[in-house]
C-alpha cells in the first residue's frame, strides 16, 4: 500500500470534522454496547490479535463503525437482532458502500460467531488477503 492511502487513512481517523451530536452517539454505544460487542472488543483492544490496533465505535464519513483498524483499513460490524429489517439493511448498505468508496473493507459477523476462534481466524484471513504495510509511526503486522 502507497504512503498516499497510508496518509489518507491516517486522516481520515485523526482529523475528522465530526458532528458534537454523531461523537455523543459513538460515546454512547460504547457505553451500552451489546454482549457481542463486548466480546469481540476484549478480543481485539490492546493489540492482542496480530498486534494490531483497533477503535471501537469509530466514527467514519459520519457513520459509526463498530471497529476499525487503520493498518488493514478494515471494519467489522456486528449485526445482531437489529439489523434484521429492510430499512437496516438498507442503511448497512449504504455505509458499506460509502466505507468501499474509502477503500475501506467492511466484514459483516452475527452474534453467534463473536467468539475467539472465529475472530483470530477472520482476522487472519483479511491479513492473508491484504498486501501488508509498515510506515512512519505505524505498526508492523505480525503474527500473534
Amino acid at each position: 500500500m502507497g504512503n498516499e492511502k497510508q496518509d489518507a487513512m491516517v486522516h481520515l481517523v485523526r482529523n475528522q470534522n465530526i458532528k458534537r451530536d454523531k461523537l455523543g452517539l459513538a460515546k454512547q454505544f460504547r457505553k451500552e454496547a451489546t454482549p457481542s460487542e463486548n466480546i469481540v472488543w476484549q478480543l481485539i483492544r490492546n493489540r492482542k490479535i496480530h498486534n494490531l490496533k483497533w477503535r471501537r465505535q469509530q466514527i467514519i464519513e459520519g457513520f459509526v463503525a463498530d471497529f476499525y483498524c487503520s493498518d488493514l483499513n478494515v471494519v467489522l460490524e456486528i449485526d445482531g437482532e437489529v439489523h434484521d429489517n429492510d430499512s437496516a439493511r438498507e442503511y448497512d448498505q449504504l455505509r458499506t458502500e460509502i466505507f468501499d468508496s474509502l477503500g475501506i473493507k467492511t466484514y459483516r459477523l452475527k452474534n453467534e460467531d463473536c467468539d475467539e476462534e472465529h475472530i483470530t481466524k477472520l482476522i487472519t484471513d483479511i491479513i492473508n488477503n491484504l498486501p501488508l504495510h509498515t510506515g512512519e509511526g505505524r505498526g508492523e503486522v505480525r503474527g500473534s
